[in-house]
Order: structure tokens, then C-alpha cells, then sequence
């Protein structure tokens, strides 16, 4: 148990230093956010999970209420999303072998920077679908919508356009709403980007890297779900420390396996943290945390 701990704690330190850097390009689609900063919330203690509520964001049309959305977890910000047998949409691909199939013209593809452990260059080049590379834009298709907005990857970062250091992807499907966070390293959301956002079901983000100045100490991360309050987060690149602390926050969940599906009538009430994948079970075990599985 202490050789895993140690090999678990080695890989997490060395996702804190992968390489982070800016770059790309992309068709402009929609304007900036507003950059003024709103206020964040307050920590609050955790609560038990609840009885599920349904979602609250609007989905694309023929989109089933409740069809719910299969989330594949893979590594660094690596994530497949699906419903209903739509579009696929595949986000932060940097390891193509740990996709669950070959892209297809169906597909679509987000980056939200071009670090090394968020992009593989080939593969976007080749990419045969649609996709949004490093900007902010919409796709739509069938069940699925899909909207990008500028944020910053480090607090001093502009938030631009075009080329900026990261983006969201507000996505709607599956009649859920789900935002992928990137490598934001902003201290507040602005109020721009919350309205953009507005009631978020699903977040994927990162709470510890040092490229982004963030960790378990200035709890920038925590801060900026708190402004969120999303109903479930996944967590990225993260820490042992991460995942004490956000233990004190929130109540946690967690499934060994890469892959679950996720429907509005599983949503927890309150904002809950799922720990999912190979280091599930070890994270679990340093805080409280119910298994699942969906």
C-alpha cells in the first residue's frame, strides 16, 4: 500500500509540471466575456448527497430530458462525452490510444490550449470532424450544443478571442449541462463568464498546478467551483492534498472504472465531487467517499 502511495503521489507531482503554453488557431464565432471578476461564494462544510433533483440547463433540440450522458475519463483533462447515440465529443486529446474508438466525421473535437499533456498534433490535424481548436465558437448537431468562451490559464492571462492560454466548453447534451474548465488558473470567474455558464450540472476542472499557480493552498480551484456551483464535478490534474481538502467541501463519490453515465435523476442536490479512474480508489481512500455505480 505505501509502494502505491508513493507511485500515486510521483504521478501526481508530475502532472504538476507539464508543459503549459499558449497557442493555435480558430474561426471566431462570438464575443469576449465581460472581464470584470464577480464575487466568489464563501467555503461552505459538506453535506451528505441527496436525493437527486432534475438538471436545470435547457437541452438542444430532441434531446431526452433525462437520457443522461456517458462521461470517459482519460487521463490529464482527456474526456469523451456521449448520448443518445449522437455526435461524440472528445476534448483535450492528448493520448489517442486511450480513446474507446477512432474518430469518425460524426465527432467533434475541443482543445482548450495547446500544452503537450492537453493536444496531440497529429491527431487534430487529422482530425475528421468538426471542431473548435483554441477559440472561442458554437457547434451544433444533432442533441448536442456546444459553446466556447475565453478564460485564462494563469490570473494575468488576457482572455482573448482567439489564441488565448485556455477556453470553456459549455456543452448541452444528453439533457444535461456540462463545462470543461481546461487549465483555467483565473483567481474569480468574471461576470461574463458566468452568465455564459449559467447552471451547471457537470464540471470538469483542475485544482492543483503549478503552471497555473494553483494547488491546495490558495484554493483558487475550490474558489472557483464555489462560484459555480456545479451539482457534480470531475476532477483533472489534482493532488492527495487536493482531494483532503476538497473532502472538508464537499461529499465525494467515486468509481473505479474510466467510465460512468450520468442522468439528471443521479445528480446529487448538492455540489459533489466524483473521483473516477485508475487513481479513484486511492484517492477514495484518504477521505470519506461512497462508491458508485453508474
Amino acid at each position: 500500500m505505501r509502494t502505491t502511495r508513493l507511485f500515486v503521489t510521483l504521478f501526481a507531482l508530475g502532472l504538476l509540471v507539464a508543459g503549459c503554453g499558449a497557442g493555435g488557431s480558430g474561426d471566431v464565432l462570438s464575443p469576449s466575456p465581460d472581464p470584470t471578476p464577480a464575487s466568489s461564494a464563501p467555503a461552505g462544510a459538506a453535506t451528505p448527497v441527496s436525493a437527486a433533483t432534475p438538471a436545470s440547463a435547457a437541452s438542444p433540440a430532441g434531446a431526452a430530458a433525462s437520457a443522461g450522458v456517458t462521461i470517459r475519463y482519460e487521463g490529464n483533462a482527456q474526456v469523451e462525452l456521449s448520448a443518445n447515440g449522437g455526435a461524440r465529443v472528445l476534448i483535450d486529446v492528448y493520448d489517442p490510444a486511450a480513446l474507446s474508438a477512432p474518430p469518425t466525421a460524426d465527432d467533434i473535437l475541443l482543445t482548450t490550449h495547446t500544452h503537450d499533456d492537453h493536444l496531440s498534433r497529429d491527431f487534430q490535424k487529422g482530425f475528421p470532424g468538426r471542431q473548435l481548436f483554441v477559440t472561442e465558437g458554437e457547434i451544433e448537431a444533432p442533441d448536442v450544443a456546444i459553446t466556447s468562451i475565453a478564460s485564462a490559464h494563469t490570473e494575468d492571462d488576457p482572455l482573448l478571442p482567439k489564441n488565448g492560454t485556455d477556453y470553456i466548453f459549455i456543452i448541452d447534451m444528453g439533457g444535461l449541462r456540462i463545462a470543461h474548465f481546461g487549465d483555467i488558473g483565473q483567481t474569480a470567474l468574471t461576470a461574463g463568464q458566468l452568465k455564459a455558464l449559467g447552471d451547471v450540472d457537470i464540471a470538469i476542472t483542475q485544482f492543483e498546478n503549478s503552471f497555473s499557480h494553483m494547488d491546495a493552498i490558495d484554493k483558487k480551484g475550490f474558489t472557483l467551483m464555489q462560484q459555480v456551483e456545479p451539482r457534480l464535478i470531475l476532477q483533472t490534474h489534482t493532488s492527495p492534498a487536493a482531494v483532503e481538502y476538497a473532502g472538508t467541501l464537499w461529499p465525494l463519490l467515486y468509481s473505479e472504472r474510466p467510465e460512468v453515465t450520468v442522468t439528471a435523476e443521479r445528480l446529487p442536490a448538492e455540489t459533489s465531487l466524483l473521483l473516477l479512474g485508475d487513481d479513484a480508489a486511492f484517492y477514495a481512500g484518504l477521505v470519506p467517499a461512497e462508491k458508485v455505480a453508474w
